[in-house]
């Protein structure tokens, strides 16, 4: 029976241009892609009389030990070492066997492996010839850098090409929602706009990760889903606190020689050279302190006893402490207000807001329950009402995300509602905290560095 090579798991097959000739007999490969064992079959079926005959097996070359195996069980004939079978005997079979024409067998496989590593799977050329290398010369086709490799590049792929649907329900529309209602037009406000989550890139112009615009006072931002906005009278109490975290950093002598010369040995064997120069140099200028804190350090940490050079000499070797900056930190924001309806209309919009707020800050079940969708997110605005913008002269926030959410029903400390049940007063206080860190360049990007505006 002829050999099926249709399955992804081998290369090779019947087809003309995998055909090597040999003492006018018709041979092919089948190369197995997870081991690399090539058999070598004579291809039967040329003529019309014998299109059904058989492929006959002739062996197989295991690349890890380089030899070519002859088949036992071809039928009649000799068999190894004079022959095998009554396909190749006597002087075709050592012929065969020798070296010279198993490196010409060797080379028409790795040329069938190179041509459907590109073809078939896409493979670039360069990969698909240390494809075929490391196949025929130790039985692995990829190296495990490799697969991780092609492995994460799939389940990218794979990632990029699912779809994540909220579960049906998931609200979409918030309203546009105002407190008190009747809100003077001159008066300022602090505007919260509810925005769909949307990830940054994991990979931006450079190595660093994506942008994520900020959305402005009106919702102009990267063509950002607005879900609702809130608007609510600016309380008393605004601040901001713009933090960066540095943290104490030390490197004594032994540390900083240690430093000094892998740095110099990671650059090249010339700048090696050059720190080990330095660092004796610096040792040979104070020998005799040197060598004595040298002995005393060694001693201490062969011993596990600690403060040996304090104890007999009273000094201690130096730190070289520095304060040093280890990244950015995000802000968090705090809001309180204080809600109470004059009338019915004011105490459903006081109700809307509360759960424009809660709803808004919940995590989305998808379908089938398998995920949850990250929250809305907010972009909050304090607008300077004659000017209908941004003011100016407080501070702005980059895009948050609602932490908690307090609602007091009872702020007066006594249970009273109005004749339809609603609360007469409800207090809310909110905490907010920024999804990025704020940056030199973003206040370069309000106003060209005119110092026209706080900033952020």
């Amino acid at each position: 029976m002829s050999y099926d090579t249709t399955s992804e798991d081998y290369y090779g097959g019947q087809a003309d241009e995998n055909i090597i000739v040999f003492k006018g007999k018709s041979l092919y490969p089948v190369i197995d892609e997870g081991t690399g064992v090539t058999t070598w079959y004579e291809r039967k079926g040329d003529g019309l009389l014998d299109a059904f005959a058989n492929d006959i097996k002739l062996g197989s070359v295991d690349p890890t030990s380089g030899k070519f195996t002859p088949h036992e069980g071809t039928g009649l004939g000799a068999l190894w070492p004079d022959g095998f079978s009554d396909v190749l005997v006597g002087d075709d079979a050592k012929e065969f066997l020798s070296a010279d024409f198993q490196k010409q067998l060797k080379k028409k496989a790795g040329e069938i492996v190179s041509k459907e590593e590109v073809e078939e799977k896409g493979t670039d050329p360069e990969t698909a010839e240390t494809v075929k290398d490391r196949l025929l010369d130790s039985g692995e086709a990829r190296d495990t850098t490799q697969q991780e490799l092609e492995a994460q590049q799939a389940a990218q792929e794979a990632l990029a090409n699912t779809v994540i649907n909220a579960v049906e329900g998931t609200r979409k529309d918030f309203g546009n929602l105002r407190y008190p209602k009747d809100m003077n037009g001159s008066q300022d406000y602090i505007q919260f706009s509810m925005l769909e989550y949307k990830p940054k890139d994991l990979i931006g112009n450079g190595l660093g990760a994506g942008d994520r615009p900020r959305v402005g006072f009106n919702q102009d931002g990267g063509g950002r889903n607005i879900m609702g906005t809130c608007v609510l009278p600016i309380q008393s109490g605004i601040k901001d606190t713009n933090t960066a975290d540095w943290g104490e950093n030390k490197m004594n002598a032994m540390q900083l020689a240690t430093a000094e010369l892998a740095l110099g040995g990671l650059e090249d064997a010339q700048a090696g050279a050059g720190a080990l120069d330095r660092v004796a140099g610096a040792v040979q200028g104070n020998a005799g302190v040197a060598k004595e804190a040298v002995k005393q350090y060694f001693a201490g940490k062969m011993t596990g006893v600690t403060g040996l050079l304090a104890r007999t000499k009273g000094a201690t070797i130096n730190p070289n402490l520095e304060l040093l900056f280890n990244g950015p930190a995000l802000r968090p924001f705090s809001f309180q207000f204080r809600l109470s309806a004059r009338n019915k209309t004011e105490a459903e919009e006081i109700i809307r807001i509360i759960r424009f707020f809660k709803q808004g800050m919940a995590p989305i079940r998808t379908e089938g329950n398998l995920f949850l969708l990250a929250p809305h997110t907010f972009q909050v605005h304090y607008v300077h009402a004659p000017s209908d913008g941004e003011h100016p002269y407080i501070g702005k926030m980059k895009e948050c995300a609602l932490k908690t959410f307090n609602t007091d029903y009872t702020p007066e400390n006594n249970y009273t509602t109005l004749k339809d049940g609603f609360m007469t007063s409800y207090t809310i206080s909110m905490e907010f905290q920024e999804l990025e860190p704020v940056y030199n360049d973003d206040y370069t990007n309000l106003d060209g560095n005119a110092d026209t505006q706080i900033g952020f």
